[in-house]
């Protein structure tokens, strides 16, 4: 029994359907239909009405989106295997792409294998716009097994019309608004981008139209830059003639049209709509054929589209629900003993945090108070030795003696000073580096420290002076005692 395949191609000016017959022994195309698209009606009406006004049913379903639904790219991976391909794909494309990818249906199909791995075409679109593409598809009545890319929907006819694709060719569908551009290497996919303007009876929109081609080709060629030696022309538009004179005189190339081209499974008289429905003819033979031919399908993972097996596993993830939720139920006796637990804990830690905001008012955030009261002793035990003197002098004759020992014509500018149980450390301004060093010799001198640091010496942007920092660690307490009472003499910072 034949299969009935319906092949949709709902274009941005006009809605165009092809209907194929299937056996496995041969396939067939019995039907061309389009209607213009009217742009101020809901296009699910338009597309219900379109399938009933022709009677437009299948077994199969087909359908695909415009170039500017989604994003694509090609990737170079180290393996082939289609597993792996499938789980690095979201990886590479996360750095690639300005989008979420958990928000993003993504699918690939491998391009090229070699030894060192593959090359792989990345397809991705987000699931907002595409459920709501699937909605209203829904909506007029069709429910899509697959959902192709529109740019490469036509491919599948050039592999299967045997013309040469040696070299560098490419393939142009050529629409009233939009064109899409595919570009091959020895019939090897290399690069595809939709353009956002298509073929019109304006001379000057062809002229722009190549002149963007031509932009378009050089980058998709990468480094070699070699532009096409024959073009492959699909679609419609005004001036699909003057567009294939211009090709063909600017870019010195042969200008191949799909209605020149041959395959078996459309008749001869219908060759003439090749050109206009090779985005139907595409999906439609490449589903027939049994889907050996170059083609993506959008409709993968959760929005694949559910098959008798499905709603088994539909029902026995019901089941596996009503489990779990007996499950939970069982365990709520448990939950309620945790709850009379966690209450006294809340308590406890209220009144933990009642005593730490007495203690120590002046903190405002509160974030572990266990540790923070101890840095608070620590803080306190610091101060308390300080003021006891747990080093030999205090801060106020350290500042002294080093005012006496400073040279005077020495500019200084004290920004910041830290006392601490076993060392000063200060932070100013002076005039130069050489001035840096003598104020650390200055500090030695002293004889009050066993060591002195010269940090952060730099100069000051947009100013001659040069920032510093000086360490200074005491000696044992009684040399510095001894020094301290044995220097005399006055000064100033």
């Amino acid at each position: 029994m034949a299969r009935r395949i319906l092949a949709l191609d709902l274009g941005t000016a006009t809605l165009r359907a092809v209907i194929i017959e299937s056996t496995l022994r041969s396939c067939r195309v019995t039907g061309f239909f389009q209607q213009p698209r009217d742009p101020d009606r809901d296009l699910a009406e338009q597309v219900r009405e379109f399938c009933v006004s022709y009677r437009l049913h299948g077994d199969t379903v087909l359908s695909c989106v415009p170039g500017d639904m989604v994003t694509h790219r090609l990737l170079s991976l180290p393996f082939t295997q289609s597993r792996q391909v499938s789980q690095a794909i979201p990886f590479e494309l996360e750095t690639l792409i300005p989008f979420d990818i958990e928000n993003m249906v993504i699918t690939e199909q491998i391009v090229q294998c070699t030894e060192t791995g593959a090359t792989v075409l990345a397809i991705a679109t987000p699931k907002a716009v595409f459920t709501e593409y699937l909605a209203m598809l829904s909506a007029a009545g069709v429910d899509p097994e697959e959902v192709s890319f529109a740019p490469l929907a036509a491919l599948p006819l050039v592999t299967l019309s045997g013309v040469d694709v040696r070299g560098v060719t490419a393939l142009l569908d050529v629409g009233e608004r939009q064109t899409s551009v595919v570009l091959l290497q020895d019939g090897v996919l290399c690069g595809v981008r939709t353009l956002n303007s298509g073929c019109s009876q304006d001379e000057r929109e062809v002229a722009a139209l190549v002149a963007e081609l031509q932009w378009t080709l050089l980058v998709l060629g990468g480094n070699d830059g070699k532009l096409p030696a024959r073009f492959f022309m699909c679609g419609t538009g005004a001036s699909l003639l003057r567009l294939k004179s211009e090709l063909g005189h600017h870019f010195a190339a042969e200008v191949v049209s799909f209605q020149d081209l041959r395959v078996s499974a459309i008749a001869e008289e219908d060759h003439a709509a090749q050109a206009e429905f090779a985005a139907c003819l595409g999906m439609g033979l490449r589903e027939a054929l049994g889907g050996a031919l170059f083609g993506v399908n959008l409709r993968c993972g959760q929005f694949s589209p559910r098959t008798q097996s499905d709603a088994v596993r539909y029902e026995w993830r019901q089941l596996g629900r009503l489990a779990v939720a007996g499950a939970v139920a069982a365990s709520l006796a448990f939950v309620v003993d945790l709850y009379s637990l966690n209450s006294r804990y809340q308590l406890l830690r209220q009144e933990i945090r009642r005593v730490f905001t007495a203690v120590l008012p002046e903190v405002w955030t509160v974030v572990n108070e266990k540790v923070q009261l101890e840095d608070a002793i620590a803080a306190l035990q610091q101060r308390r030795r300080l003021l006891r003197g747990a080093v030999a002098v205090s801060p106020l004759d350290i500042l002294h003696q080093l005012s006496t020992v400073f040279p005077e014509n020495v500019p200084l500018d004290l920004e910041e000073w830290t006392f601490e149980e076993n060392a000063v450390r200060l932070r100013g301004t002076t005039s130069s580096f050489e001035a840096a060093e003598l104020i650390k010799t200055a500090a030695v001198s002293l004889g009050v420290f066993r060591d002195v640091q010269l940090k952060d010496v730099k100069a000051e942007t947009g100013s001659q002076k040069v920032t510093f920092g000086l360490q200074l660690f005491f000696s044992d307490e009684g040399k510095e005692r001894e020094t301290l009472e044995s220097a005399s003499g006055t000064g100033a910072l």
